[in-house]
Order: structure tokens, then sequence, then C-alpha cells
């Protein structure tokens, strides 16, 4: 247990570590005069799609990063769907005026998410791990179908690729 909660905390070190590096280079582009910052940032997109099948195979700790990959994408994207939910689409992209107040609207949303993810990655690594696995997994599978019904993705998706009725129970 002590292994799996070292690893779990190395790995929301990790997460930490890129998203303090993220925020730096943004920054600095910004000093260069090239706008970066978006309300759906440019690595919001799924690195794989899983099957149950894939996901099975795996244990609580990979399952654990996917599950958190899947709620960072899901924030970045949804609610920004009515605008335009593309991965890194600017304010142009969503027709929205460069206007000081959007501008200010837009590096505090950025501030705020990246707490909102960091807190949520450190408390989902400490409690998802006593979850059972095959609710991680539909949970996985559940968020997945989302952001790939989302308009940033060009596939087709089942009508119903995982459905709600078929939620795991928690056995209590």
């Amino acid at each position: 247990m002590k292994i799996l909660i070292s690893k779990l905390s190395f790995i929301v070190f990790l997460l930490s570590m890129f998203a303090g590096a993220n925020t730096f280079a943004q920054k600095e582009k910004e000093k260069s005069g090239t706008p970066t910052m978006t309300y759906v940032a440019a690595d919001a997109v799924l690195k794989k799609v899983y099957t149950k099948e894939e996901l099975e195979l795996l244990g609580k700790l990979e399952l654990t990063t996917i599950y958190q990959e899947r709620i960072g994408i899901i924030t970045e994207v949804l609610p920004y769907l009515a605008l335009h939910s593309k991965p890194g689409a600017t304010l142009t992209d969503m027709s929205i005026p460069q206007t000081p107040a959007n501008l200010a609207h837009l590096e505090k949303e950025v501030k705020n998410k990246q707490v909102y993810v960091s807190s949520v990655n450190e408390t989902l690594v400490d409690i998802i791990p006593y979850a059972d696995k095959q609710n991680i997994i539909w949970s996985i599978l559940f968020f997945q179908d989302i952001i790939l019904r989302s308009n940033n993705y060009n596939v087709n998706v089942s009508p119903v690729t995982v459905a709600p009725a078929a939620a795991p129970t928690t056995g209590q």
C-alpha cells in the first residue's frame, strides 16, 4: 500500500510540474507578443481511445492516470462547447472580441482551471484507488464517450457507447 501511495504521489508531483512548466511556457509566449491563452488548451485531446477489454488488463494505478486525464479534458472542453470546443481555439476563432475585459476573463479562467485541475488530481490520486476497478473502468468509458461526442472530434460514435443503466453499483 505504501508503494502505491508513493507512486501516486509521484504522479501528482509530475502533473504539478507539467502544469507549472505549461504556465511558464505560456507566459513566455505572451511576452513575445504571440497570444497563446485559450479557453480550451491545445493539449485537451484524448491520447488514446480505450476499449473495455484494454482497460480491464490495466492495474488501478494506470486506470487512475487515465481517469485523471479524462477529467482534465472534460474540464477544458465541456464548459465551452457552445463557443468553440476545438482545443487551442483562440478568442478570434470563437468570434470573441479581444477586448481588455475579455482578455482578463480568459486569463482568470486559465489560472482558475489550473488550480482546480491540480486540486482535483491531488484528491483523485488519494481516493480513486479505493474504488472498485469496474467502477473506474465504467467511469473512464463514460468520460471518453462524452469527450468523443463533443465537437472537437470528427469521429462517428455509436448512439450509446456506455449506457447509464450499465453503471456498476457500489455494493453498499
